[in-house]
């Protein structure tokens, strides 16, 4: 709803005016004796009691959520707007009524100027507060004020119908003024009918956005592979959203809280009157081989078949497609086109071996050099060693050997490597996986070697390198 004080000066302003117009038809009507002329009085001060029940409605909405209206108190408003419907079917069996009776015992009531002059003032406001009220209703987005401004509208036809009356009861037809009060009633109850519906519609949650449009901005939100089970309720400046959001499996927790706080701040700007975005997010499904643990290990078979050296191999399925992501090592002499010669090998190994695989994308890089005779190197200069052949593994901020023991020729060492805290538990593993393949690429002579992973703290000045 709009600002609170605005709707209620429309309220009041209208309600002063629907009073003069009341008191104008019922001092005619009274002094006339036209029953109609009172009957359309009355049915004008309905306008008014109409406008008491608004300022009550918009002072009960305006009330924050509390702890049993989680929600807020919105739904009032609605409730309090069907009251105004009921005024419409009351006003709309009293027009039946009286023009059954009329019909069964006619009258010819006291027709003057001041008849005339009554309705036309009243024809003139009602014009008027219909016009303004409804403008204002979608300016400060008030289902009440709207709604008010229908059943105004549905006055108009009754002073109208009142006036087309009384002249042609004037002119010796008074039948006429039965089908004419007939006729208003009907259009008097399509106008109640259509607020009960829109009303109907808000109380039963009925979908408040279509849901492709949410898609389609959800989709613009980078991250996101796919959305499904998206909801919607409330009234037109009161809407609530409820959806799933997909993204990568292998995505951070950290990076896919922000990317549901994306989706949520994009549905707040592109859609008015959203008010609350409440967002799930799920990891998108394998669905098939790509990102299956047997078809890595596949993978790593073929590569080592092709005497290729790999790391950093990844698997994810998003929207439907498979992708596999690896790093491949090759001599640092080799040429660009040497290398990418190898690469598209194994790509095509890998497309073949496995058909459902959409992409496959794969970064080149040199490898570390194999030093024959660690055996030779002091403390010091393993640990150097150490640090050269892992930092430049992608996640890895600080590799230190914690333990190096020789036996009958071989090495049996423990590692202890700083890790991005972010990483999902899955890609950590894989970089340890990594960093135990260039060691022993670098050192054949390790008979054993343990990877321990240490995330990084946000104070560690190994963080930040």
């Amino acid at each position: 709803m709009g600002s609170f004080k605005a709707v209620r000066f429309v309220l009041i302003y209208t309600m002063f005016l629907n009073l003069v117009a009341t008191a104008a038809k019922l001092i005619v009507g009274f002094l006339t004796g036209s029953l109609s002329l009172i009957a359309d009085g009355f049915d004008s001060l309905f306008d008014s009691i109409s406008n008491v029940i608004g300022l009550i409605a918009i002072y009960i909405a305006r009330r924050p959520p509390d702890e049993d209206h989680p929600y807020g108190h919105r739904r009032y408003e609605i409730l309090l707007t069907m009251l105004i419907s009921l005024l419409l079917f009351f006003t709309c069996f009293e027009l039946l009524r009286s023009a059954y009776e009329r019909f069964l015992n006619p009258v010819v009531p006291q027709i003057t100027v001041w008849s005339f002059a009554s309705l036309l003032l009243s024809i003139a406001v009602h014009v008027y507060v219909a016009i303004y009220e409804k403008r204002k209703g979608e300016e400060l987005r008030s289902e009440f004020l709207i709604a008010d401004a229908m059943h105004t509208r549905a006055d108009i036809f009754v002073s109208v119908g009142v006036m087309l009356g009384l002249i042609v009861v004037r002119a010796g037809y008074p039948i006429l003024d039965v089908v004419l009060a007939v006729v208003i009633a009907v259009l008097i109850a399509k106008i109640g009918f259509e607020i009960v519906a829109n009303s109907t519609r808000i109380l039963t949650d009925a979908r408040a956005v279509d849901v492709d449009k949410v898609a389609a901005i959800i989709q613009q939100v980078p991250g996101v592979t796919s959305s499904h089970h998206i909801r919607s309720r409330g009234q037109e400046d009161d809407i609530h959203l409820d959806l799933h959001i997909r993204v990568p499996a292998r995505m951070p927790v950290a990076q896919a809280h922000m990317v549901a706080h994306q989706v949520q701040r994009k549905l707040l700007e592109s859609i008015p009157g959203t008010r609350d975005v409440l967002v799930h997010i799920e990891p998108q499904p394998s669905g098939g081989h790509a990102s299956g643990s047997d078809t890595l290990a596949g993978i790593r078979k073929a590569a080592q078949e092709s005497g290729e050296a790999i790391h950093h191999l990844i698997g994810d399925e998003i929207g439907g497609k498979y992708f596999v992501d690896l790093h491949l090592e090759v001599p640092d002499d080799l040429t660009l086109g040497q290398a990418h010669a190898r690469a598209s090998r194994l790509e095509e190994r890998i497309k073949t071996g496995w058909p459902e695989i959409d992409q496959v994308s794969i970064h080149i890089e040199p490898a570390v050099p194999a030093i024959r005779v660690c055996e030779q190197l002091g403390e010091a200069e393993l640990q150097r060693m150490i640090s050269a052949v892992t930092h430049s593994v992608p996640g890895v901020f600080e590799c230190e050997a914690t333990q190096a023991h020789w036996m009958e020729g071989k090495l049996f060492l423990a590692v202890r490597c700083i890790l991005d805290e972010t990483l999902p538990v899955a890609q950590a593993h894989d970089i340890a996986t990594a960093i135990e393949d260039r060691l022993r690429r670098w050192c054949p002579e390790i008979a054993y070697v343990s990877v321990h992973m240490e995330p990084a703290c946000r104070d560690n000045p190994s963080a930040g390198g």
